[in-house]
């Protein structure tokens, strides 16, 4: 069968996936996964690549995965695709933060008085975590000083070296602390930004918190960004602790739960 059998009909060329416009490209493309986006789809052509480095594809992805709202534009951020990869790392980087698996991962374990104890929440004297129903156990301290710090290796947890000198994405610490009612108590917080070598590049350390006796206000928290710091950073080190102020033997210093280290974008 050649044109000739169907005299006066038009012949249309072959449509191929270049023909299709942007918006629709846009819209089939933000189906793929965004790792193969960016390593395989924006080397296929200059036209896919422009729609992978441009705006409109990721904010499409993050409307899709929920993100980003419906009514949100290109012109409200700087970069979408990177908003979306850190959106999708974004997790707490410590670990064990409740105590439930005792002090694993937890390291420079500072045992005043009688030492760190982990307890059920409320405990005696305590107060419920109401913030989060997931949160059931607490490390308590003694009436000695009691610290405990734990590294985060950035590079490990998939935040490269090119992110984190350039782009700097925040880093953000929080803690939750609590004490008794029938104690007074103190509690201290230290988040340092280190180097390749652990020099020490930012370092934010907190006012020595006091909790007088007879205190009824529940859990505090705790917060502070590291926005940018510079070139070099590669490690997070976390370290908090505290004591009781009336120096009886047990458990009757700070309560410390929920802590976390989180890159946001």
């Amino acid at each position: 069968m050649d044109d000739g059998d169907f005299p006066g009909c038009l012949v249309l060329p072959e449509a191929t996936v270049e023909d299709l416009p942007d918006p629709i490209m846009i819209q089939i493309l933000a189906s793929v996964p965004a790792t193969e986006l960016v390593l395989i789809c924006r080397l296929v052509c200059l036209q896919w690549k422009e729609l992978v480095d441009g705006a409109s594809l990721w904010v499409l992805k993050c409307q899709q995965e929920g993100l980003a709202g419906e009514d949100q534009i290109e012109e409200d951020r700087e970069n979408w695709q990177m908003f979306y990869f850190l959106s999708k790392r974004k997790r707490n980087l410590l670990k064990n933060v409740f105590g439930e698996d005792e002090f694993e991962s937890w390291g420079d374990i500072e045992h005043g008085g009688d030492g760190w104890k982990v307890e059920e929440i409320p405990g005696d004297c305590g107060s419920e975590f109401t913030e989060d129903e997931n949160v059931k156990k607490c490390f308590v301290t003694s009436f000695g000083w009691c610290r405990k710090a734990q590294v985060v290796d950035l590079r490990a947890e998939g935040y490269w070296e090119e992110l984190l000198d350039t782009t700097q994405p925040s880093i953000v610490v929080k803690d939750w602390y609590s004490s008794r009612s029938d104690a007074g108590c103190l509690y201290e917080l230290c988040v340092k930004l280190l180097s390749e070598n652990e020099d020490v590049l930012v370092e934010y350390k907190s006012d020595t918190m006091a909790l007088p006796q007879g205190n009824v206000e529940g859990w505090k928290e705790i917060s502070h960004t590291f926005t940018n710091y510079g070139p070099g950073v590669r490690f997070v080190r976390f370290e908090h602790g505290g004591q009781d102020t009336v120096y009886w033997k047990g458990w009757f210093g700070v309560r410390v739960t929920n802590s976390s280290v989180m890159v946001e974008p």
